[in-house]
C-alpha cells in the first residue's frame, strides 16, 4: 500500500537536495552596498550605450575592492590606487569570496575610469585620466588605441 503524502509531508526525493546560493551571492553583489550597486548599473548601462568593453563580474570585483580600501574616499583615484587594485586588491576581494580575479579586470577598469571621467565623478585630488590609465597600459595589457586587451602577434620566421 503506497503512502499518500499529506500537505505537511514533503514528497520523497530520489537524491538529496543541493542548496545553491542565489545568483547575486555568487557574483558578490550581496556584499556591495546599495549605492554601489546603483553605480554598477550606471556603469554597465553607460558602457553598453557607448559600445565599451565591460565585464559585469570584473566590474563588481573592482567596485567591491575599491570600496574595501579605507585609506581614501571612493571617488578619489590615483595611478597608485589603480595599480594596487589591478594587482592586489581585486584578486584578494575575489579570493575572499571563493573566486579568481577575472581576466578582463584591466579593460573593465579602463571603462570604469572613462565613465567616471565622462560623468565628472572624480573627487578633487584625483589624478588625471591619462595618469590613471598608465598602469593599465604598461602592466595591465590594455591597448591605449582601442581600450581592448593587446593581442600579441607572433613574428613568423622562415628558414631556407
Amino acid at each position: 500500500m503506497a503512502v499518500q503524502p499529506t500537505p505537511l509531508q514533503p514528497l520523497p526525493r530520489s537524491r538529496p537536495a543541493r542548496s545553491r546560493p542565489p545568483r547575486a551571492a555568487r557574483r558578490g553583489l550581496d556584499t556591495l552596498p546599495v549605492w554601489l550597486r546603483r553605480v554598477r548599473v550606471e556603469v554597465l548601462l553607460w558602457a553598453f550605450h557607448e559600445g565599451r568593453v565591460v565585464d559585469a563580474t570584473a566590474l563588481t570585483a573592482v567596485l567591491g575592492a575599491k570600496h574595501d580600501r579605507h585609506d581614501e574616499p571612493f571617488t578619489r583615484w590615483s595611478r597608485h590606487t589603480v595599480r594596487e587594485l589591478l594587482w592586489v586588491d581585486v584578486g584578494r576581494w575575489c579570493e575572499q569570496r571563493g573566486g579568481e580575479a577575472p581576466a578582463s579586470t584591466a579593460v573593465t577598469l579602463w571603462t570604469l575610469l572613462d565613465h567616471l571621467d565622462a560623468t565628472d565623478a572624480f573627487a578633487p585630488g584625483s589624478d588625471r585620466l591619462a595618469l590613471l590609465r598608465e598602469p593599465l597600459i604598461d602592466s595591465g595589457g590594455v591597448d591605449p588605441r582601442t581600450a581592448r586587451p593587446r593581442t600579441r602577434s607572433v613574428a613568423r620566421t622562415t628558414r631556407a
